[in-house]
């Protein structure tokens, strides 16, 4: 129960199926349980760290992930067959491993027919950097992807951005959502989106370094992990106690966050450590 409740909250999988694929362009998304393999491949990930207590970082980027026929089947992967679900070594050119590539993730990010650099780019600031987005004024224009393909979702952002207030948020949202546009509203990698135009994932970050699509991004988030184990203890904590954090227990919460970088602990000692910790004792 809570491998399936704190996955469903962290990741936000638990509101997979409200904004359903079209069905006339995703037709493959609603033969045989698609939608339940999704979430049982992000589950299953997290409760065999727990049960190993294997690396936190295998969260964020791994050579391997969990596999039944039907999701190996819209992966494109092949040798898996039946049912079950197995721990499956990944091939060294995939494009898989970590929830970041989930088609649950993928799928809950995008709204059944498009997806959007800026939802997924939020995505990934508050589930993953624990970074909360403000949302926009009131008197800015939601930006609609065009189905014509006269414009691409990258046109339209730049000129979104001419706008001052939109421009300090939109520095750091773009750039991780255009590094998920190559996998499309189930979470199938693509080249171009359906009106032809190219994808293009070349972005830079606010700090100027310059990142080229998923691979790119994984390797930017292990490689400084510090955000991502803050996010995920922070997760944990406010999940097991139920309650919210006071600015007081945040010290605990990067001490927490700090001892598992610097000594390489796996999932299980994290959430121990969360258990054993006055943050923890006191709610």
């Amino acid at each position: 129960d809570f491998i399936n409740s704190f996955t469903d909250n962290w990741l936000g999988i638990g509101k997979l199926g409200e904004m359903p694929p079209d069905p006339q362009h995703f037709s493959d998304y609603y033969i045989g349980d698609l939608q339940g393999a999704m979430k049982r491949e992000s589950q299953l990930l997290f409760q065999s760290l727990l049960q190993q207590n294997g690396p936190v970082l295998d969260l964020l980027n791994s050579d391997y992930t969990f596999l039944n026929e039907r999701l190996a089947r819209h992966y494109g992967i092949l040798g898996v067959t039946g049912d079950e679900f197995r721990r499956v070594d990944l091939p060294a050119d995939s494009r898989r491993g970590g929830v970041l590539t989930h088609a649950s993730v993928l799928t809950v990010t995008s709204n059944g027919t498009a997806t959007s650099p800026i939802v997924r780019g939020v995505w990934v600031l508050e589930n993953i950097l624990g970074k909360p987005v403000k949302p926009p004024p009131d008197d800015i224009e939601p930006i609609e992807p065009d189905v014509r393909g006269a414009t691409t979702i990258r046109q339209q952002l730049i000129k979104h951005q001419a706008q001052v207030s939109c421009a300090v948020c939109h520095r750091q949202i773009d750039p991780l959502g255009f590094s998920l546009e190559h996998f499309d509203p189930v979470g199938l990698f693509r080249e171009t989106y359906a009106h032809r135009n190219k994808i293009q994932t070349q972005v830079e970050l606010e700090d100027g370094r310059k990142l080229d699509g998923v691979e790119d991004l994984k390797q930017t988030l292990v490689a400084e992990p510090a955000d991502f184990i803050r996010c995920l203890t922070e997760k944990l904590l406010i999940y097991g106690t139920g309650g919210t954090l006071e600015r007081g227990e945040y010290p605990e919460v990067f001490r927490i966050a700090e001892r598992v970088q610097r000594e390489q602990l796996g999932l299980r000692d994290l959430i121990i450590d969360i258990a054993l910790s006055d943050a923890f004792g006191t709610k």
